[in-house]
């Protein structure tokens, strides 16, 4: 498969999540650049009108732990929840945003496989994580002025790598060494529990 084809299936888990939840969490008031700010209220933002595709997709059950957020920012206040599906049901994510961080669990029932993007990114790291291919990115922010940065764990769905993928990104206004350790925490105790997830 050519890049240009391979490029035109990437989800915007890798490229766009920067933008998205900047732009969409400060014109909602979900995402606060000033963390001095009251919280605003967290309603979570749903681009599907279908119903079941909402109920059958939902990963924000999955990623609105705890336990889970402790390890990114402990004792950190939910500031916002958002909720996206792609219109064809490939890929779904929720994204919930901490005080000075954001979690997003994004996944992806397509064509692509762990090698493709390992091909597409050259600085993306091979990892293995629950005995998956998986990869380490640091994702570049593609629009000037927007002072967030990405760093995503990719693993594939199943173990064969066939295509499909689930992804732990931590989006901050800069990269975090300890960022790799937390996702893939994070990784470990989401990733099984999600529906579908191959033993």
């Amino acid at each position: 498969m050519r890049r240009s084809a391979l490029l035109g299936w990437i989800p915007p888990a890798i490229i766009t999540v920067a933008i998205a939840v900047y732009a969409g969490g400060v014109m909602t008031g979900r995402w606060d650049p000033n963390p001095t700010r009251a919280d605003a209220d967290v309603v979570p933002k749903v681009d599907s009108t279908d119903p079941e595709m909402r109920k059958s997709q939902e990963l924000c059950p999955f990623a609105d732990r705890r336990e889970l957020l402790d390890i990114l920012e402990p004792g950190a206040k939910v500031k916002g929840i958002g909720t996206t599906y792609d219109p064809g049901g490939d890929s779904h994510q929720c994204t919930v945003s901490l005080q000075y961080a954001s979690l997003r669990l994004n996944v992806a029932h397509d064509r692509l496989r762990v090698a493709d993007y390992q091909g597409l990114f050259e600085q993306a790291q091979p990892r293995t994580v629950l005995g998956r291919p998986a990869l380490w990115l640091l994702d570049p922010v593609p629009i000037v002025n927007i002072p967030l940065k990405s760093a995503s764990l990719l693993v594939a769905w199943d173990p064969t790598d066939p295509g499909g993928t689930a992804s732990i990104a931590i989006i901050r206004e800069s990269h975090d060494p300890g960022d790799e350790a937390r996702a893939t925490q994070i990784a470990e105790r989401i990733l099984p529990a999600l529906p579908g997830w191959p033993g």
